[in-house]
């Protein structure tokens, strides 16, 4: 199916149709459902505008991405694993420039949780990867740039995926790629595509790939409970049986709903080995135009336009306990 196709098929579905919200959809994007501008004529996008802004990779004030650079500055300057970040940046910078998008903060917190990743993932020639929750795409096509022969499954809520085939596409217009529908299951014989879309209501879909590396940022916290617990028992009969899940999301969280996650309380298992277990690094602070109530004060005055975020970002990055899975890791 052609890049085209599968965005004008996910525009009929979620944003031409009055569609009741699936079941894993939390009580954050039920707010935000009805919220995304997107205009597409004769079959061409016109406008792509996320609210909200998954985010600001499309952000064009020079005012906001020069505060992006600069919260980017203030954690190069503290990071320990500088020569490894830096490393990365060239490469971030030309996929961003491909896709039609501005390297930010958002962009540079990914590409460093993938300089840790990367620490801990055995070369291979290809890997498999299922990520969780990738807003513009931009995870998702770093990996690709830096692993071209991986594969990778983009799961989201339907709507979403509409922007990260968008820019995925423009990112690797070479790439083949693919969408899980309820009428177009993943088989075997179609293991081959490089970027497959996959509605999160129609992951149950999706039994044939066994994944080498797992990926949710800032996405679990907004999900309840039986929606985490979903993703958990999926990756544990899904995941290789050397594999990797990086989770990074904060600590607690109240939902719009009234309800709270905490990242200590998902489905974790005490037979999952975690090789970092820690305070997200590069999730402590940022810099605005606004100065809220929480920041960093210098003799006893607080210090303008820095910011702390509404409560600490955890990330882990594990082995998951999970069943061997021999005879599907031998159809690789």
């Amino acid at each position: 199916m052609e890049t085209d196709e599968i965005i004008n098929y996910l525009y009929n579905e979620y944003y031409l149709k009055d569609r009741t919200p699936p079941e894993l959809v939390s009580s954050f994007w039920k707010y935000y459902q009805n919220q995304q501008k997107v205009q597409i004529k004769d079959g061409k996008v016109e406008a792509l505008i996320a609210t909200p802004p998954l985010g600001g990779l499309d952000i064009k004030s020079p005012v906001h991405r020069f505060l992006s650079w600069l919260t980017i500055g203030s954690y190069l300057w503290k990071l320990a694993d500088k020569k490894g970040i830096c490393s990365l940046v060239k490469t971030s910078l030309r996929v961003t420039k491909r896709m039609g998008l501005f390297f930010t903060y958002e962009c540079f917190r990914q590409m460093c949780s993938l300089v840790l990743i990367r620490r801990h993932l055995k070369k291979r020639k290809r890997i498999n990867v299922i990520i969780i929750g990738d807003g513009y795409g931009f995870f998702s096509s770093l990996i690709k740039e830096i692993y071209p022969d991986s594969r990778i499954l983009l799961v989201d809520l339907g709507w979403v995926l509409l922007f990260q085939t968008y820019y995925c596409a423009k990112a690797h217009p070479d790439a083949e790629h693919y969408l899980v529908t309820p009428s177009a299951k993943l088989v075997q014989n179609q293991l081959d595509y490089d970027f497959i879309y996959c509605p999160a209501e129609n992951l149950n879909l999706v039994d044939s790939l066994s994944f080498d590396l797992a990926i949710n940022t800032i996405s679990m916290q907004e999900m309840n409970k039986e929606t985490i617990e979903f993703y958990f028992n999926y990756l544990r009969q899904n995941m290789a049986s050397q594999n990797l899940f990086y989770c990074c999301n904060r600590e607690k969280k109240e939902l719009p709903s009234g309800n709270g996650v905490e990242f200590l309380k998902y489905l974790w298992s005490e037979n999952d080995v975690h090789l970092v277990d820690e305070y997200s690094p590069w999730h402590t602070h940022f810099v605005s135009l606004h100065t809220l109530k929480n920041g960093p004060k210098l003799l006893n005055f607080r210090i303008p336009f820095i910011n702390y975020f509404d409560g600490p970002h955890r990330h882990r990055l594990s082995k998951l306990y999970t069943e061997r899975r021999t005879v599907r890791e031998q159809a690789r």
